[in-house]
């Protein structure tokens, strides 16, 4: 069975997307696969990590490769009559791993839809503009596809119930964190000089950073020492954040690096006293168990994927309660034995999420992609 991967977000993408294609090749490297695949890398823009950092020096993946802009290929496969399951060289399945589709002539297609939050009730998690195309994109994937992949039970059932599609037809594939812990040394990392909280991810509307701000203000005036370090690029609605940072009492203490490279972030993690994510919507919610990997004790939110992904391994909050999440972390900070069961349980959690579970998982959902359609299953007519 040859496999065709969208590997575009693979090589340009730091963030969750291009994570997620990255490991999910190198397991199925692992997993001695490698002969199989060819990797579809047509993009115009620089890639950003080496053979060797994606895992693919010495293997037999076959990286297709062309310096030809992303936007063109739709028009390019049209005037040449192929599809992108040509490109790679033939393919019994072609996989989507972004919202970007493009044509297949013959291969099977899998898709994997990572989150919805471009559906209307999220309206103010993206613009309107964007969230219309990657809600029309999903659409199009899960009506096309014989096999939709999803991270989490969560992200699994908002698909069946907003696109119709029949729940024999998703595939859960958790995502892994063991690119972590292979960086951080067996001793750990030495206790940082200042101490400080952590959040990992693009600050947008939808990571809640202004609660958390409103929060950490509270930490501030009950006298704890630590600054709040935030790793992630401004995204939709970053300038209500940087407004209310500007006002804020405690804006000396926040500290918000916008370009953190991969290199870095497993210290970052690692000597941080309080990983603090109250999300409002997550697909799966990768940084979380990164930093349970890292030994780092974790609050979190109580909605959508977060109780799935983490368990019993995190401190909860109602993320939409400012006082909850400035209560879950003032005892978390304070508490010492409530810190150490946390990082405890965390590790013990992070250990049950690898890339090569995942990997293992998706081979066995091309095999059931291939399986032929029994033309009597039911079939949802319309989105619920």
């Amino acid at each position: 069975m040859r496999v065709g991967i969208d590997y575009r977000p693979a090589l340009v993408n730091r963030e969750g997307i291009g994570r997620y294609t990255r490991e999910l090749v190198r397991g199925m490297v692992e997993h001695g696969f490698d002969a199989n695949l060819g990797l579809f890398g047509y993009t115009l823009r620089s890639k950003r990590f080496s053979l060797a950092e994606l895992g693919l020096r010495g293997t037999k993946a076959e990286l297709c490769r062309l310096p030809f802009p992303s936007r063109l290929v739709p028009g390019l496969l049209k005037l040449v009559s192929k599809g992108v399951d040509d490109l790679v060289g033939g393919s019994e399945i072609y996989h989507h791993t972004s919202y970007n589709r493009l044509e297949v002539r013959k291969a099977v297609e899998v898709c994997t839809l990572h989150d919805c939050i471009y559906l209307k009730e999220n309206a103010d998690y993206l613009d309107a503009g964007a969230a219309e195309r990657m809600g029309r994109a999903a659409r199009e994937l899960a009506q096309r596809a014989q096999r939709i992949l999803v991270p989490s039970e969560f992200v699994g059932a908002e698909v069946v119930l907003h696109f119709g599609v029949w729940p024999t037809k998703v595939t859960v594939t958790h995502l892994g964190c063991d690119h972590m812990a292979r960086q951080i040394p067996p001793e750990g990392f030495p206790k940082a000089k200042s101490p400080y909280l952590l959040t990992v991810s693009r600050v947008d509307n939808r990571k809640n950073h202004l609660r958390m701000l409103q929060a950490f203000e509270g930490l501030v005036r009950e006298g704890f020492p630590h600054r709040w370090v935030i790793a992630g690029p401004p995204g939709y609605g970053a300038e209500n954040f940087r407004r209310a940072l500007a006002d804020s009492p405690a804006r000396e203490r926040v500290e918000w690096r916008q370009d953190v490279s991969e290199a870095e972030l497993p210290r970052l993690y690692g000597q941080a006293d309080l990983f603090l994510f109250a999300s409002l919507n997550e697909g799966f919610g990768l940084p979380p168990l990164e930093a349970m990997a890292a030994g780092t004790p974790v609050l979190t939110s109580c909605v959508t994927s977060m109780p799935e992904v983490c368990g019993d391994a995190a401190w909860y909050c109602e993320p939409t309660e400012v006082e909850r999440i400035f209560e879950g972390a003032r005892r978390i900070l304070s508490e010492g034995e409530l810190a150490e069961d946390l990082i405890l349980r965390g590790r013990q959690n992070a250990r049950r999420f690898t890339w090569r579970e995942t990997a293992k998982h998706t081979l066995i959902a091309y095999r059931r992609a291939m399986e032929p359609e029994d033309e009597n299953a039911p079939k949802l007519r319309r989105s619920l």
